[in-house]
Formats: C-alpha cells, structure tokens, sequence
C-alpha cells in the first residue's frame, strides 16, 4: 500500500460493522464502548486499552485489580456499576466503532483515537487530504483555497476540513465543484453543524457523496474545547495537510501541531507579494528560513524538541499552481 494514502488496512482487530462472530456482550459493541465511555475517569486511551485486553464484558468484570492496574494504570473506576447503552441513534445519524472496517485508518494513528464516531452520509474510501486555514480569510485566501480544493478533487482526492467560515468553506466548496467527496469534520452533533450559516453546504456535502463527521454524540453543542480536539482529527484523518492562509495565533495551528506529533506532511502556501494583515503570519512563520519559532504551536517540551532543528516549518513551501499540479500528481 502507498503510504501516502489513507486506506483501510487488514488489522486481525478490525471487523465489519455487520459482523456476527462476536457475542452479545464483546466490549467491542458500540453499546459497551459507550458504556465505558460514560465511566468517569475512562477517557478514549483507556477505553480502548480495556477493549483491547478484555473480550467481553464478562472478562473485564473478572479482571483482578491488578490486572486492570498493568493495562490502565491506577484507577478507582467501579467497573460494576457498567450498564449496556442503548447504541440507537436518532434520525438518520449513523454510528462506528473503532473496529469496524469503515473507520478511518488515519485516525488508529492518534494516541487518543476515537473510539466510536458519528457521522452522516457516506464516509470516502479514497485518499484524502486536509485543507486548513483562518476564518478570516480575504479574497486570495478564498480563491486559491477554492482553486486547491478543486485541483485535488479533480484528481480524485478527497477534501477534509473543519466546515468553519473562511477557509474550511471554501476547501469544501472547490471539492464540491468536482465528482469527488469531500469530508467535513464538526466538534458537535451532526445534525446540526455550526455555522448555521453552512446548513445548506452541510446538506450539499452529503448530497455529494461525502459526510459529516464527529466524535461527540447527537445532542452536543460546539465548544473551545471540542474545536481543539476535532483538530486533531482532521490532522490524523489525511497524509497530507495544506495550510492556505493562517493567522497567529489560530486554530489552525493546533492543527499543524497534531500533524507534526503525527508525521504528516505539512504544506504552506507562500503568501502573494502584496500580502499585509495578520491572516498571513503563520505562512510567513512556518516559510521562516532556519529561524521556525516552534513557540507558536505550543505543546510539550517533548514536541517542542522534536521541532527544534526544522529547516522550514512546513515540510513544503509552495508559491505557485504549477508547483501544486506537480505536487498533486504524487500526493
């Protein structure tokens, strides 16, 4: 397999969400998951180190103590107090489990993987890329976004983005222009994405083949927190991760921080000639010559090391179409 493509992979864990091999009570069965989710202290990493260990629920209840200590780490979790969730979901909301074959490889790649999303439409097979940007966009920020979008689409790439105003709309939009889906990634219920002024792009997105995606559940609003997490998502889900246009500080570079910690590819734009405003420093930083302030993405001492001696900070810098035809045909 190219491994500069997303694709699904052979893993002797994953199963069709279809299957019949496993009993009733397999922790791998969304009812469980959300069950183990709804524990406080039992975040995504240790849910999935549980199901991981434990067949079914019968197991894990018979751990020892110690056992559950080796896996998770110390823990007061009441593991009887486990009650099955009824997995149903409303309207036309679907749901999938980290083990099921339509889950996106990519994302097995984040310490802290999703182990269950939600999602309408039809989640893409094809590789994909992220495209990712400020909300403050201008009118060159917006038409290369939307010219990007349509050159990865035509070559039968799949856009991901994050469905916000400026950029995210614009990736999304350019995609749709061609026969290729696009893959929006929200922070909140997918019935109801935010803004509310995308409702109809949202709708467009799934009309065209592609989704709506999130690892919250239906009932959930949009908050900071969320946003930050479903940035990682949108790192993890794609190789590869275009930045047109971005401001500092941003979102956008929690981001590029998760694509770093993950070894995608980052890609910046070179700003025109006539750029001013501040919509643009994080291009002009991460185009810094020996001199990339790895500061302005944050993170751990850890991260902040392994960053440290980029020679850009972009794996790529590109300032013109023909360079991102050629970079296209090889993505």
């Amino acid at each position: 397999m190219n491994s500069d493509q997303i694709s699904l992979f052979e893993d002797p864990e994953i199963v069709p969400s279809v299957t019949t091999t496993h009993t009733q009570d397999s922790l791998k069965n969304p009812e469980w998951i959300l069950s183990l989710l709804n524990l406080k202290g039992i975040g995504s990493r240790k849910a999935l180190l549980l199901i991981k260990n434990f067949e079914s629920i019968q197991q894990l209840l018979g751990a020892s103590e110690s056992s559950i200590k080796k896996i998770i780490g110390k823990s007061e979790v009441d593991f009887s107090k486990l009650e099955k969730v009824d997995a149903s979901q409303p309207d036309d909301v679907k749901i999938i489990t980290y083990f099921d074959s339509l889950y996106p490889g990519g994302l097995r790649d984040l310490p802290d993987a999703p182990p269950l999303l939600w999602y309408r439409g039809t989640i893409p097979e094809n590789r994909s890329i992220a495209i990712v940007g400020t909300r403050a966009a201008d009118d060159w920020g917006k038409s290369t976004t939307r010219l990007i979008a349509r050159k990865c689409g035509e070559k039968g790439i799949s856009v991901v983005s994050g469905l916000a105003l400026g950029i995210d709309t614009e990736a999304h939009i350019g995609c749709l222009e061609t026969a290729t889906p696009t893959i929006a990634i929200l922070a909140c219920d997918v019935r109801y994405p935010t803004p509310k002024t995308n409702g109809k792009l949202s709708e467009q997105i799934i009309e065209g083949g592609g989704c709506l995606v999130a690892e919250v559940p239906p009932g959930t609003q949009t908050e900071s927190f969320g946003l930050v997490a479903r940035n990682r998502i949108q790192a993890a889900w794609a190789q590869k991760l275009i930045v047109t246009q971005c401001g500092v500080p941003s979102g956008t570079l929690h981001t590029i921080k998760a694509a770093m910690e993950l070894g995608r590819e980052v890609i910046s734009l070179i700003p025109p000639q006539d750029a001013k405003g501040s919509q643009y420093e994080g291009n002009f930083r991460l185009a810094e010559r020996f001199n990339f302030d790895g500061k302005i993405l944050g993170g751990s001492k850890k991260f902040q090391e392994s960053i440290r001696n980029r020679k850009y900070g972009a794996d790529r810098i590109m300032g013109s179409t023909s360079e991102m035809e050629e970079f296209l045909i090889h993505a």
